[in-house]
Parts: structure tokens; sequence; C-alpha cells
């Protein structure tokens, strides 16, 4: 079925409004959806600060995946399809077809084993051309996984914080990296398995390095690419590119940096504000397409940084009448 990912930059990004807003459309428009998340979403208060969120409402004809023991008190407002429980799932979850409005508290599968096992069962059980709206998060990596997710909605915090805004403007840097070669992907594919976080090779092809530790901390991987100097070498990464480790890739100007995906760059804004020029080129494993970016302005920033060829929609500025999907 097609999935669409919604992930944000920051907390009070506004991802839970633009879900909203696009699954209203898309119910408005007659399609047959099911809501489901990456962990807990739907709260209507906020874990770090008390304020209040945006819930979530579960409209009549829709599908919903969630934990069962968030449905007490809804029973008579859904029919249940499914059940799906341990130990093939970490918890039980049920798979529903809401049948009188209500406010969903939405848990639904919280790995990419755990996803991509909840989309081969629901093959069958529910309409083919139902699709899969996922309440997910930015640090959830295998959200890139184009067997997971046909298209991310980003939801980006412009703040007056320092910290938070220069998250925003990696984010939006890294939409712009383009795939690697089909050369790249075929090296990286032959030696990478579910536990690798690093792989670097030369240019003829050899293995210099496979490694299962985190990179930041990799003190093998750090060993050997101090020994590269200029020589050319494809160096990918299935782990976040934190500032640090940014700092000592920077001057190898005959690297290819090959993140699995563009949320491992998210850290690289972390920490202080330095100046840095980063020598390597930076591609990606696996690219997905942003469908649609939702934009929070809390303080002026540069529009130039919004990907010329992806729409735009400013929900608390414009409102969500009429948005487009």
């Amino acid at each position: 079925m097609k999935t669409y990912c919604f992930i944000g930059t920051d907390k009070n990004a506004g991802k839970t409004t633009a879900f909203n807003a696009v699954y209203t459309e898309r119910v408005r428009r007659g399609q047959t959806l099911l809501l489901t998340s990456i962990g807990i979403n739907g709260e209507t208060t906020d874990e770090f600060d008390g304020g209040i969120k945006p819930g979530i409402r579960v409209m009549p004809g829709s599908f919903f995946v969630t934990a069962g023991e968030h449905l007490t008190g809804h029973t008579g407002k859904y029919d249940t399809w499914a059940t799906f429980v341990p130990p093939r799932f970490a918890k039980p979850l049920v798979l529903g077809r809401c049948t009188l409005a209500f406010d969903i508290l939405l848990e639904g599968p919280n790995t990419g084993t755990e996803l991509s096992l909840l989309k081969g069962e629901l093959k069958g059980l529910i309409p083919s051309e139902t699709i899969l709206l996922v309440d997910g998060s930015i640090d959830r990596q295998f959200l890139a996984s184009p067997d997971l997710c046909d298209a991310f909605y980003f939801s980006v915090l412009f703040s007056k914080r320092e910290p938070q805004r220069r998250k925003a403007e990696a984010f939006l840097s890294a939409l712009y990296f383009k795939g690697c070669s089909e050369q790249e992907a075929g090296m990286i594919s032959q030696v990478k398995g579910k536990a690798t976080r690093a792989v670097l090779i030369d240019k003829d092809g050899n293995v210099i390095h496979h490694g299962e530790a985190m990179p930041f901390a990799d003190k093998a991987l750090h060993e050997k690419l101090g020994k590269l100097g200029a020589r050319p070498a494809v160096l990918y990464l299935n782990g976040a590119l934190t500032l640090t480790l940014a700092e000592y890739l920077a001057p190898l100007k005959g690297l290819t940096l090959v993140l699995d995906n563009m949320t491992l760059y998210q850290n690289v804004s972390a920490g202080p504000k330095k100046a840095l020029l980063f020598k390597p080129e930076i591609r990606l494993l696996h690219t997905v397409k942003v469908k649609r970016i939702f934009i929070r302005e809390e303080a002026p920033f540069d529009r130039s940084l919004l990907p010329a060829d992806t729409h735009v929609e400013n929900l608390f500025r414009d409102g969500t009448h009429g948005i487009g999907i």
C-alpha cells in the first residue's frame, strides 16, 4: 500500500497539525485511509513542557492500528478487524475501522521490522487502495527505507532559538543530497548487513573497514580514515553524522560520503556553531521523496533554504482550508 510518513525537525514543529490537515483533506476526497504511528502519538499534553498539543481524531470509515489498551472507553465507536499479538509484535495491536468519530491515541509499531511485518499482515485484510498515514519521528531512521515509506510530509520549525534553527537548516540542506551511483550502491549492498554501521571502500572496490560500532565511536574506522589522505574512497554510514565526526571527515577531499538516508544528517548541527569547510561529497543510499513541506515560522528565515521543486505550506499563517495533499 502507498505509505506516507510525517516527520518534524523538532518539538512543536507542527507535525500533528500537518498530519490532521492532510488526513482531513484525504477524507474529504473519499480516500480509504489507515492511521498508525511510530511509538505513541496523539497525546493532548506535551510530555516535555506540559503544554496542550493538537490531538488526532479518527473519522468514520477510516482504519487504524493502535495498542488495544488505548481503546478502553471507545466501545461501539469502531469494529475490530484483526489483532496482532506477541511474540511477533512487542505488544497487542488492534486493527479497527471507525464507525463513530473519536479522539484516538495512536501507538503502533516501534521498529522497522515491526512496521514491515504489519504491512505484510494487512495485505488481504483491508482494501488494496488503502493509503497508510504514519505519524512518525525523525529519529526513526528506518522510515527512510523505500520498502517502508513512499514519501515524507516534513514539518520544519524556524525557531528563535539558535540550536533548533540550525537543526532545521541542516535538514533542509539534506533535502538537496542526491543518490549515490549504482556502482557505489552495489558495492555497499554486497557488504552491509543489518548490524552494519560503517563500510569504507577504496577506489578498486576493496573493503578497508566494516564496522558495527556507532561511527562516532569506532576507533578502528577513525584510524583507517586518518591514513587516507587525498586518496579516493567511499564511506557508507548507517549512523548519525555528528558534528565531531563531520569535523574529522572534513579535510578528506577524495572521500565520497554515502549516508544511508537523510535523517542521519540531523546531528551535524548540534553543538556550537562553527565554520566547517566540508570537502567530501555527500550522497544518499536511500532517497525518499518529500511530498510536501509544512513550516512553522517563529522567526524570519532565509526562504532560499526551501527547495524550489517542493510545495511548501505555512499552516499557522495560511490555515488548512483546501490544503493540497
